[in-house]
């Protein structure tokens, strides 16, 4: 067996690996991603939003009034203690009872009472119940959104990177 000259070691090129995009959650290659926009200007890309999956609104929809609820709930409970600790509410008790029994006399009016732990207790089921009915409306929006969506085509929306400089 004779040798000749032995042919130069070629190699296939192999492309570039895809380069993740963060931002916008997609790959491009770094040849296409340093191609598609110069140093001054940001991509930009438009996203066509079809439908809402429902049970995904319901669970979100759901966390969020709960915990705007519970919020709103620890709010009023801080403001009423304050309030007490203040003696507003006492005050505003013996007011109370003098508009609900004024034949007795002004000096002699006897207070309501005023019961923080049963306005509380029913304040925290109203919430309750505001947070499902909210849920429910929030749910039901996003179903005509979807049959509406379906006779229109969608709500477009372009997304773009911040300007870096």
């Amino acid at each position: 067996m004779t040798t000749t000259a032995e042919e130069p070691f070629t190699q296939t090129p192999t492309p570039d690996p895809p380069v993740i995009d963060v931002e916008l959650g997609g790959a491009v290659r770094p040849g296409r991603a340093q191609r598609s926009h110069g140093f001054g200007e940001p991509r930009r890309t438009k996203v066509t939003i079809r439908r809402f999956g429902l049970v995904s609104v319901f669970r979100f929809s759901l966390l969020f009034s709960v915990c705007m609820m519970l919020v709103i709930w620890l709010a009023l409970l801080i403001i009423f203690l304050v309030l007490q600790a203040a003696g507003v509410i006492d005050t505003v008790a013996q007011w109370i009872g003098c508009l609900v029994k004024p034949d007795q006399g002004t000096y002699r009016c006897t207070p309501a009472i005023i019961d923080g732990t049963r306005i509380f207790t029913w304040l925290f089921f109203a919430g309750c119940a505001f947070a499902l009915v909210w849920t429910a409306l929030t749910v039901f929006i996003a179903l005509l959104y979807n049959l509406i969506s379906d006779i229109v085509g969608g709500v477009e929306v372009t997304l773009s990177e911040r300007h870096r400089g």
